[in-house]
């Protein structure tokens, strides 16, 4: 299985801040949103993310610098296969390769 998707996740408390869209003081959410493709549900990587701070009523707001925003509210977690499954996949088909390889040509 082939796929890919997005995810959002809350990485801080609520923001009070003035939204432009609703015209009132709202409980502006930091998340974070990222995009991940994997193979076969174990071996993923994230290709795209955004950290943003969102009106809960309208969803508008705005983007957040990834540096601040890590400094701000930590690294959030992003489950281990889709952060470094490309990575296990990658060495795992070192290890079969060079497994091969060793078999093939063997000393005799």
């Amino acid at each position: 299985m082939i796929g890919q998707g997005e995810r959002v996740q809350v990485i801080g408390p609520p923001q009070p801040d003035h939204c432009e869209r609703c015209g009132e003081q709202r409980d502006f959410v930091p998340r974070l949103t990222y995009a991940f493709g994997q193979f076969d549900l174990l071996f993923g990587f994230v290709y795209d993310k955004r950290y943003e701070l969102v009106c809960p009523v309208c969803n508008g707001g705005w983007k957040l610098d990834r540096c601040a925003a890590e400094r701000t509210f930590g690294k959030p977690e992003i489950p281990f296969h889709l952060r470094y499954g490309i990575w296990v996949l990658a060495a795992l088909a070192a290890a079969v390769g060079t497994a091969a390889y060793l078999y093939r040509h063997r000393g005799g």
